[in-house]
């Protein structure tokens, strides 16, 4: 297990080339959004905002997911000659097109699951928060934390599911849920170990912006971080659902 783990460093290495439309998306979704925080004054405009983010947010999630498959793909190919592997690694980059071709529709499941999650988490928060009753705010943000720690797990193999087998969003739901219970021994610790990285380099962040080397450091991190979760969660995936086949 743990070598799986000090292995997909070195796989997160080979496969680096995925970091590029990663950090170009992150660096596009800021820009939307700050550039028309301060115009959203109607209705209209909220509902332009929005629709237009999730349509982006989906396109991008279905092209890059099928590019992480491909590389993980490309990956594990030997090549004689380095021309070979140029020509085959520049085509990967093709592969973004393809994916929003294949997945778009399911992504948009995706992320609109995603947003009403995050939508209904918030809305408890304010309504715990503003309750007469509650004075214990920390224990109430720790276990909030927790079950929303909890919850995610199971979709964890939601996208993995769809870019794998291309089927619903509803029905590789159901299966992926299924498939994440049956592998719980072998990916709850990695899980954890992840997430505990992820939120203390996130924790960091927050209070390193007046440190801006450091802020650098530590946002180059959170990329490599990211990207270093979802090749585990697809070689997982690989591993017990996909190469066994």
């Amino acid at each position: 297990m743990f070598k799986f783990l000090t292995e997909n460093f070195k796989r997160t290495n080979d496969c680096i080339i995925l970091a590029t439309p990663m950090v170009l998306f992150f660096i596009t979704l800021q820009w939307y959004i700050e550039s028309n925080q301060y115009s959203l004054s109607s209705v209209q405009s909220y509902l332009f905002f929005y629709i237009t983010l999730w349509v982006f947010v989906s396109g991008c999630f279905a092209g890059w997911f099928y590019m992480v498959k491909k590389t993980l793909q490309f990956s594990k190919k030997t090549f004689l000659f380095d021309t070979d592997r140029l020509t085959a690694l520049s085509k990967l980059f093709s592969c973004l097109i393809k994916g929003v071709g294949k997945f778009f529709l399911p992504f948009l499941v995706v992320v609109a699951s995603c947003f009403i999650f995050n939508t209904i988490k918030m809305l408890l928060l304010i309504f715990v928060y503003s309750n007469k009753l509650t004075t214990k705010y920390d224990l109430v943000t720790m276990i909030s934390i927790l079950i929303v720690y909890i919850i995610a797990y199971f979709f964890l193999l939601w996208i993995p599911e769809i870019v794998y087998t291309y089927k619903n969003p509803f029905v590789s739901l159901i299966e992926s849920v299924k498939k994440a219970v049956i592998i719980f021994p072998k990916l709850i610790i990695p899980y954890i170990i992840v997430s505990i990285i992820v939120a203390l380099i996130n924790f960091l962040l927050l209070n390193s912006q007046t440190y801006p080397f450091l802020y650098f450091f530590l946002l180059l991190s959170a990329y490599y971080f990211v990207l270093y979760s979802v090749l585990l969660v697809f070689c997982y995936y690989e591993k017990n659902f996909v190469e066994e086949n």
